[in-house]
């Protein structure tokens, strides 16, 4: 914990603005459903592609990139009412690394953002941590200890460190300025990786609850490694053309439809992290 802290001096500036990528020729794409208590479906021209996509789950759909999809639809799985779309034609991208994030804004409201990974290589023996801030939720920190290495995030918004690798514990996700409304499982930070941790839930229900995605920056092929108790998910595939490092994009939005549509494909099991209430 000690040699973890003293690395929080490397601390990144807030991904406010787009980050880099790294020179890897992979297509690297995921799709994260962080939208609590709405199972959805996923149809493409009337046929269900996902079935019963589950509230933290992620989905590798790397296989999709460069193709094109029509008539997107996601419906809630319990109703059938529409959640997003119909969108008519969907372009997929073919390079990059991205995240295709479901969650709800701080309104309440269910929206869909992109958001480019980071694989710019680290110092050696460093990992990259990036927090993402998609709960319903005014700004947050992230605390470690007595420290708040990442203060003021707001809903949509990424921050990043650069640690040791190694064990990260006693983090914590607190309302800025305030108390810790919920509490980050350990995690195990290796290097060369980027481990992303997505804020879901709301504050008012009391629901925060994290999933967590491990890029490998070293990973060219398509890769998906799920761990449920441990809260590791490791995915690697397929991107979109535009970047949208903050801002959620419109409900209609081909760029992040085309991941919804295709993640039942190629879907990987749920990878949230076991919440400790403060």
């Amino acid at each position: 914990m000690k040699r973890l802290l003293m690395g929080l001096a490397a601390v990144a500036a807030m991904s406010c603005i787009p980050q880099a990528a790294s020179a890897q020729t992979a297509a690297d794409l995921t799709l994260v459903h962080g939208i609590p208590g709405t199972t959805v479906d996923v149809s493409v021209d009337g046929t269900v592609v996902i079935d019963a996509f589950v509230p933290g789950s992620l989905a590798n759909i790397s296989s999709f990139a460069g193709q094109t999809l029509t008539n997107v639809t996601i419906t809630d799985d319990a109703t059938g009412d529409i959640v997003i779309g119909p969108t008519a034609t969907l372009e997929v991208p073919d390079s990059g690394s991205y995240s295709i994030v479901a969650y709800l804004d701080a309104t309440g409201t269910p929206v869909l953002s992109t958001f480019e990974n980071n694989t710019t290589p680290t110092a050696t023996g460093d990992a990259r941590f990036t927090l993402r801030h998609t709960a319903e939720a005014g700004a947050v920190d992230l605390v470690i200890g007595d420290q708040r290495p990442i203060v003021g995030l707001t809903n949509g918004q990424s921050g990043e460190l650069e640690l040791p690798d190694g064990e990260l514990t006693d983090a914590q996700l607190a309302l800025t300025g305030g108390l810790a409304v919920a509490e980050i499982a350990p995690i195990d930070l290796a290097a060369n990786t980027n481990t992303i941790v997505y804020g879901i839930g709301s504050a008012d229900d009391d629901t925060i609850d994290f999933v967590v995605q491990v890029v490998d920056f070293a990973v060219v092929q398509p890769t998906t490694t799920t761990t449920v108790a441990g809260a590791t998910t490791t995915s690697t595939s397929a991107v979109p053309t535009a970047v949208n490092t903050g801002s959620p994009i419109g409900g209609t939005s081909s760029l992040v439809l085309v991941a919804v549509a295709l993640g039942g494909l190629v879907l990987a099991g749920g990878a949230m992290v076991a919440r400790r209430r403060i």
